[in-house]
This record gives structure tokens, sequence and C-alpha cells, in this order.
């Protein structure tokens, strides 16, 4: 959401194109997958406070460099012997590789974890309102960074984006927490009354370690939607204005998707975490291949009316569940203990997909003219999920 819309202003500032753009983000973004288990297993090691101030600082550099990238770039005139385009294609790698690791990477993964860490039974109420909070801010991302940018410019609202970073490292040094424990609390909060058989049941959950998880059907059922959902949401914005534009949509039209969207996906993820503590999760999987289903027809469809609004419903149905499945599917399949190694590893996965999407749905654009080959590579993939979606079950159950 928040590289979209510094997407043009990008391309137009390092004189490149948008597929060498895209190649960059997927380097970067790819090279970033590879750490994020290792990031998963700092996040068991040494907590939650120590990994996510890291991050945050991280970030916070990292943005202020890439905002001075043109000038770094004409830094390689001289110095190398490639063209000046491909000089900037190796600084964008480097600087997204620093962005989405420490920030869709390492951040994201780091609070999602800290909240299901102080839950149990009320955990998917715990995380329907984390999740409408993060909805909200991803739909209004665009909007804000927007103004900021004209305001600002580009590279201006980066360097502001960085001084709140700092602010926020405070934050999280004075108020984060790694579990209850540590506090002398239980997940859900101290209680006197006694315990349920549901929730002796959920303290007596096996521990699944990483390589337990990954024999498991259950881990891929969930780790391939998620990564789907990465792969989708990220073509779509990171090219949003061109897939409109070759449609004959205006840019108001395809930012006019991102609070509609977000709405369903609020409401979809506030029902999905309500019946998420009563239901098995493999129904809500199949939900969120049938979001994807709807989500590429509207794409490949675009051009029709209706499919507008299709693609809407699609995209807020898969980015709802997806809220839910990332935060609840986990821990309740295996357990708290090697939540961070587990978590990362699909972590990794997610980052990956969205590493490829742009430069799939930039040479879709390029090659053909259209994003027809990105939306039908989209639609195969949903309908893969959907079937292995079928044969997921509890592994504590097994």
């Amino acid at each position: 959401m928040g590289v979209s819309v510094f997407t043009d202003h990008l391309i137009g500032g390092l004189n490149i194109s948008r597929d060498q753009l895209s190649l960059a983000y997927m380097f970067g973004t790819i090279g970033s997958s590879l750490f994020l288990t290792l990031a998963g297993k700092w996040y068991d090691r040494y907590g939650v406070r120590l990994v996510m101030s890291g991050a945050t600082v991280t970030l916070a550099f990292a943005l202020i460099v890439a905002s001075f990238s043109p000038a770094l770039v004409l830094l390689g005139k001289g110095l190398t012997f490639l063209p000046l385009s491909y000089f900037a294609v190796f600084v964008m790698s480097l600087l997204f590789f620093l962005i989405r690791f420490s920030g869709q990477g390492v951040m994201t993964l780091a609070s999602r974890n800290m909240i299901m860490k102080w839950f149990d039974h009320k955990r998917g109420m715990a995380n329907a309102l984390s999740s409408a909070f993060v909805s909200f801010s991803f739909s209004l991302a665009p909007l804000f960074l927007a103004w900021g940018i004209n305001r600002f410019e580009w590279y201006g609202m980066w360097r502001w984006l960085a001084v709140l970073l700092l602010l926020f490292t405070v934050v999280v040094l004075v108020f984060y927490r790694d579990n209850p424990e540590v506090c002398d609390l239980v997940p859900d909060g101290k209680t006197t009354r006694p315990l349920t058989e549901n929730e002796k049941l959920q303290q007596n959950r096996k521990q699944f370690t990483l390589q337990e998880a990954r024999k498991t059907i259950a881990f891929w059922g969930v780790a391939i939607a998620n990564t789907y959902n990465g792969f989708f949401i990220t073509g779509l914005t990171f090219h949003i204005i061109s897939i409109f534009k070759t449609v004959g949509m205006d840019e108001s039209k395809a930012l006019g998707i991102f609070i509609p969207a977000t709405i369903i996906s609020v409401l979809v993820s506030i029902v999905g975490n309500y019946i998420s503590d009563f239901i098995r999760l493999k129904y809500l999987l199949l939900i969120m291949a049938t979001g994807g289903i709807l989500a590429s027809v509207g794409l490949i469809l675009l051009g029709n009316g209706w499919a507008y609004y299709v693609l809407i419903l699609g995209n807020g149905v898969v980015s709802g569940i997806y809220t839910v499945l990332t935060a609840v599917a986990f821990p309740r399949y295996f357990g708290r203990k090697h939540l961070g190694a587990i978590t990362g590893l699909n972590m990794s996965m997610i980052v990956f997909g969205s590493a490829i999407a742009p430069l799939v749905f930039s040479l879709s654009k390029t090659q053909t003219g259209s994003y027809y080959m990105a939306a039908m590579f989209s639609l195969t993939i949903a309908v893969l999920i959907f079937l292995l979606a079928t044969r997921v079950k509890n592994p504590q159950e097994s």
C-alpha cells in the first residue's frame, strides 16, 4: 500500500522503466523473504521489544536513504561500468530489501504475534479489533501518502515517515511485552473461575516445532492462501493506476476501490474472527479462496461496469479472511512456543509472493498490452487453493 503511491514518482525520479522498478522491488523483496524465518527465530529468542524497536529504526533509516535515491544513483556515474538505469535497479533493490524486511516483514510479524500470545480463547475477538484498525489504516494510507506527496514531494514524505517511525520506537520500548506471563498474568487476563474443558484443551495444546508444522497440510493450506493474498493485493496496488488506465478508467476510479474494499474487509474480518472461535478454520480458508476467484474474475473483466464491483467484493473478502488466518490459524494449529519461527516462514512466503507480483503484472502489461495474463494466473492459483482447503484439518486432532 505504501510503495504503490510512490511508484510513478520513482520511475520518473530515477529515469527507469516500470519493468526495471518492478525488478528492483522483486530482488529486494525476495532477498528480505530469505531472512524472515531467521527473524522469527530472533523473535522467539530475544523478545518483541528488541526485535520490534530494531525494525522501526531500520525502516526509518531505509526511508531516509531512499529519499535521496536519485542523488545516490547519480553518484554511480563514472564509478561503475553499468548504465545508470542498471545501477538504479541495484540501489533500489538494496533499499527495497531494507524496507520490506523491516516493515512488512519484521514489524508485522512481531506485532501480530505479540497480540496473539496475549489471548487464547478470546484470540478471535482480539484479532477482530486489531484487524479493523489495520484494515482502515491500509485503506487510508494511499490517500494520506498522496496528500503528503503533494505537500512535501515524494522524498519529503518519506523523511516525515522516518520521523514518525523513530517516535514510534519509544512506544515500542514503553508498551510492548512479549507475553502475559512476564507480567504475572495469563492469556485472556487473570480469572478466578474454573476453566472450561475447551480452555483446558487450549492450555494442553501440543507445541509444534517448525519442522513438525511443515509436515502438515494445514500449514501449507494456510501459508499458500496467505501468500496468494500478498501476491494479488501487491500486484494490484503496485500498478493500480496503470491497470485502470488500461481499461479506460481514471486515477480517481482506481484509488476509489480502497475504501469500499476496506469496509467489506473489516466487516468480513470482524465476522470471521468472531466465528473463528467456534468453527473449523478450513471453512474460512474456502471463503478466502472464493474471494480470490471473485477478485481475479473482476480484474479479468474490469472493462465491464459490474466487474469493478466484483473486484472490490473479492478484494475485501480476501483481505478480511487473511487478517483472520494469519493471526488465528497458526497458534491454534501449532501452539505458542515456536510461533515466531512458524509465522516467520509463512511471512517469508508472503513477502516472496508480494516480491514477484509487481514484475508478473508488469510483464503482462509490457508483453501483451494488458493485465489479462496476470489476472488469469491469479485465478488459477485461487482455484488450486480452494481445492487444497478441502483437505485441511487441525493437526491438534491428529
